[in-house]
This record gives structure tokens, C-alpha cells and sequence, in this order.
């Protein structure tokens, strides 16, 4: 008489994430590490990497674009990595942010004011899902428009608030645009790509 061989499915308890305080979080986790952002989400500390040096061509490009502006011209700023709060207790750090120069007297004045305009750039190894959910967050706090740039891919995905079909996918010579946020702030995909 044989014996029957049973199978049955192993289940791996999902870790949770720790929930720290705001507090904590402000004191140990806000300026990051070398090579890594901390932002925080209802409680839980998400890391992910700060841009690579390798990619700063990407930021120099941008700039380029960004100082053709009348924004520029008005001392508006594309800035990196700050701080942006989309609720009491969501706090990003896009890789690049525009900010007026009305909401740079406002944040002096003690105000936390919300970017129309966000840059994210992503590696291979990010996870969109999450990401998704990060602009949907972006959104609901009033930004605009959010580019996620995936040098990778050598493409933009432009996601708009207010359109309908609320994301567009550039590269080539296609036209990235942050208008009608940035007046003028227009460049070919190819030319945000395009290496020193």
C-alpha cells in the first residue's frame, strides 16, 4: 500500500511595517542617510534612493528648460528634494518640486504650502503600484500635475489632475509639458535624456 504524498500551501506572515510617531520620525529619519530619502505615510517611515549622480543630467536638463520660463524669470524655483507635506501626517520628497515665490514667502512665514508642480524619477526597481498610490496622494493634497521621468525607459508619464485621460507617455521628440502650471516649461523627452 502506497503513501499518498499531501501538499499544502505555505503561508509566510506579510512583515508589517513598524509605525514610528511623528515625532520619531522628525527627529531621527527626516534628513535621510547617504543614498536614501525617508518619507513618511500615516505612521510607517518608506525609504527609497535618493537620485544617483549618474542621473543629475537629467536635473541639468530640466534647469536648462526650466530658466527659458517667465517662472524663472519671477523667481519661481524647481528645486530638489524638499519637503512636501500632503496631509498632517504624509510627508514626500520629490525629486524635484516648483514652488512660487508666493509659497516660498508663505513657507517662510510658517505655512506648509503644496506644489502645483512634482517630479518623480524612478529606477527599475521601484514599484509603480506604489507609486500610483503616491500620486493619487499628491492629488487629493492639490498638485497639479506629477511627472514620473524612468530613465531606464528613456520615457516621461505625465499624469494630469484635471484631464480625463490623465496620463500621457512621452519620449522621443514627443513634447513634455508642465503647462498650464509652468507657462513655457515644454521639452522633448530626448532632451531631457540627452547626456552632457
Amino acid at each position: 500500500m502506497g503513501t499518498a504524498t499531501v501538499y499544502r500551501e505555505l503561508t509566510i506572515p506579510e512583515k508589517k511595517p513598524r509605525k514610528v510617531s511623528l515625532e520619531t520620525f522628525l527627529k531621527k529619519y527626516r534628513d535621510g542617510a547617504p543614498g536614501v530619502k525617508f518619507e513618511y505615510n500615516n505612521g510607517i517611515i518608506e525609504t527609497s534612493d535618493t537620485m544617483k549622480i549618474t542621473e543629475h543630467y537629467i536635473i541639468l536638463n530640466l534647469q536648462k528648460a526650466f530658466k527659458k520660463t517667465k517662472a524663472f524669470s519671477s523667481d519661481d524655483l524647481l528645486t530638489s528634494e524638499i519637503e512636501v507635506w500632503t496631509s498632517p501626517t504624509q510627508m514626500r520628497k520629490p525629486d524635484l518640486t516648483f514652488i512660487t515665490l508666493e509659497q516660498t514667502r508663505a513657507a517662510m512665514d510658517g505655512y506648509m504650502p503644496v506644489p502645483e508642480f512634482v517630479i518623480e524619477v524612478v529606477s527599475k526597481n521601484d514599484n509603480f503600484n506604489d507609486l500610483g498610490d503616491k500620486i493619487d496622494e499628491y492629488f487629493n493634497a492639490g498638485v497639479e500635475i506629477v511627472w514620473v521621468i524612468a530613465p531606464h525607459l528613456s520615457q516621461v508619464q505625465i499624469h494630469r489632475k484635471s484631464s480625463e485621460d490623465n496620463i500621457q507617455r512621452c519620449s522621443g521628440d514627443q513634447i513634455c509639458s508642465a503647462e498650464p502650471v509652468v507657462e513655457g516649461f515644454k521639452i522633448k523627452a530626448s532632451d531631457i535624456f540627452k547626456r552632457p
